[in-house]
């Protein structure tokens, strides 16, 4: 596969909900293994995650 067929792909996947997904599951899972509070820590992972999803998104639709 060439370098401009593979680029033109990533522009179709959507990084930030992805981020979203993995950012509000990690949050969730590390809530449980430290303190117990679910709402705290899934709503912060869920910011980080949408943020680094925004941030790999606006890259890949620049390149």
């Amino acid at each position: 596969m060439n370098n401009k067929k593979k680029k033109e792909e990533y522009k179709k996947v959507p990084f930030t909900g992805i981020g979203l997904i993995f950012g509000t599951a990690i949050g969730a899972g590390l809530s449980l293994i430290l303190t117990g509070d679910t709402v705290i820590w899934a709503g912060m992972g869920t910011g980080v995650g949408l943020i680094i999803g925004s941030m790999v998104d606006s890259y890949y639709r620049k390149a």
